[in-house]
C-alpha cells in the first residue's frame, strides 16, 4: 500500500517543481531568482540538490511570492497532495492545513534531532522518511538514514517562517533520490 500511496503522492512532484519554477520567474530579485531557477531545473534535469542550495533561497520562502499564504492556489494544491490533503478546500483551509502539517513535521524533526537518528529501529527510520515524502520501502537503511540526514540538516535549520521552504524540499529532496 505504501507504493500506491507514493504513486498518487509522486503524480504531484512534477507540478510542484514547474509551479514553484513559474513562480520564481516572478521574484523581484534577480540574484535569488536566478538561483531558485537553477534549482528547478537541476531537479527537473533529474538531479538532487544540495543542502547548501536549498539554504541559499531560504530567504525566498518566508516573505516573498513563496510564502504558503501568496502561493497560487494550483500551487497550494499540489503541495496539498503530496502530504495527502484533500485538494477539494477552500484554499484558506488548505493553505491553514499545509502550514499545520509541516510545522508539526518541524517539531518531530527537531525531536529526532534530539533522540539521534541511531535509537530508530529500521521501521522507525522508514516511516520517518515517508512522512517526509520519501518512498523508503525499497531503500537500505544506510540510505535512509543518509537522506534523513540531509532531511534534519535543513528542517532544524529553518524557521517557522520558512514553513514553505520545507513543503516544497519535501518533493525537491525526495523526487529523484531513488534514481
Amino acid at each position: 500500500f505504501l507504493d500506491a500511496y507514493d504513486s498518487i503522492r509522486r503524480d504531484s512532484y512534477p507540478d510542484v517543481v514547474r509551479s514553484l519554477a513559474l513562480a520564481a520567474r516572478a521574484l523581484p530579485e534577480p540574484q535569488p531568482r536566478e538561483l531558485l531557477q537553477q534549482l528547478c531545473a537541476q531537479v527537473q534535469g533529474g538531479a538532487r540538490p544540495h543542502l547548501a542550495q536549498l539554504l541559499a533561497v531560504r530567504g525566498l520562502f518566508s516573505g516573498s511570492l513563496l510564502a504558503l499564504n501568496r502561493l497560487q492556489v494550483d500551487h497550494v494544491r499540489a503541495l496539498g497532495q503530496v502530504l495527502f490533503l484533500t485538494p477539494h478546500l477552500p484554499a484558506f483551509f488548505l493553505r491553514h492545513r499545509l502550514r499545520s502539517h509541516v510545522l508539526e513535521i518541524r517539531h518531530l524533526d527537531r525531536a529526532l534531532l534530539h533522540l539521534g537518528l541511531g535509537q530508530l529501529s529500521e521501521e522507525e527510520l522508514r516511516a520517518a522518511c515517508y512522512l517526509r515524502g520519501l518512498n523508503s520501502t525499497h531503500l537500505g537503511r544506510a540510505e535512509c538514514q543518509a537522506w534523513l540526514e540531509q532531511w534534519l540538516g535543513l528542517s532544524c535549520e529553518l524557521q517557522a517562517s520558512e514553513a514553505s521552504l520545507l513543503a516544497h524540499s519535501m518533493v525537491l529532496l525526495s523526487l529523484n533520490y531513488s534514481r
